[in-house]
């Protein structure tokens, strides 16, 4: 994809009202400063999409979504700005962006981005993950007599 996300903009109702679009398309929940993941840090706190209107999907972060309760306790944190970026794109486009950028984060982080439930990988297509056990032999311990 060439095209890019939009500039950040903060994370409220007043601002995504003016600045979001009601058009198709994908977008990143983000806070400064950075959070710790298994694996580096990030400012990403959810990647979505929506297939029919921006401006709403982002609306319902406030009250609706299965993220509203948690990312209202982040926004009330001292010290923490959230913010937002989106970029347009057509239906079904914004649902494979969504699936790449989620891998792109896995595939860096070993882990979704703190407010995702929604994985870049289906099952079985992560294999390039998978380690091989190689069964090791435990020690024994020989007891000769009474201690």
């Amino acid at each position: 994809m060439t095209q890019d996300l939009s500039q950040e903009f903060i994370f409220s109702k007043e601002v995504i009202k003016q600045n979001a679009p009601t058009s198709p398309g994908i977008y990143k929940i983000l806070q400064l400063p950075e959070y710790q993941r298994y694996e580096g840090r990030t400012r990403v706190l959810k990647i979505g999409q929506s297939g029919s209107d921006l401006q709403a999907e982002l609306l319902n972060h406030f009250a609706r979504h299965t993220t509203a309760n948690r990312l209202a306790r982040i926004q009330k944190r001292s010290g923490v700005q959230v913010t937002f970026k989106h970029m347009i794109l057509d239906s079904e486009d914004a649902q494979k962006e969504e699936k790449s950028f989620l891998r792109q984060f896995e595939d860096k982080h070993w882990d979704l981005p703190l407010l995702n439930s929604k994985r870049g990988y289906v099952r079985d297509e992560d294999r390039h993950y998978r380690v091989k056990v190689v069964a090791q032999s435990m020690p024994q311990t020989f007891y000769s007599g009474l201690c």
